[in-house]
């Protein structure tokens, strides 16, 4: 490798990442392939972690943690007549 030739930045991501970009491919290609799966409900679990990580960086609460929270609210709830 010549002084004027920079290396190729190294690229870390698990293996098994479904949702990843391979940086070796055709960028709207890969595109492509991930909106197919999601249209397709491909991944499931991995779009679901993917969701919970962003909603933890935002500072949000997830759906599923919104209806337990609202569950345990009705729970407390007096049923008169039952």
């Amino acid at each position: 490798m010549s002084e004027d030739e920079k290396p190729k930045p190294t690229v870390y991501r698990p293996s098994d990442d479904p949702l990843g970009i391979d940086p070796d491919k055709d960028f709207n290609a890969e595109v492509r392939r991930i909106a197919r799966d999601a249209i397709e409900g491909c991944h499931e679990e991995a779009v679901q972690r993917e969701a919970q990580a962003a909603l933890r960086r935002w500072g949000m609460t997830s759906k599923a943690d919104l209806i337990a929270e609202a569950t345990k609210i009705l729970d407390r709830v007096p049923r008169s007549g039952r």
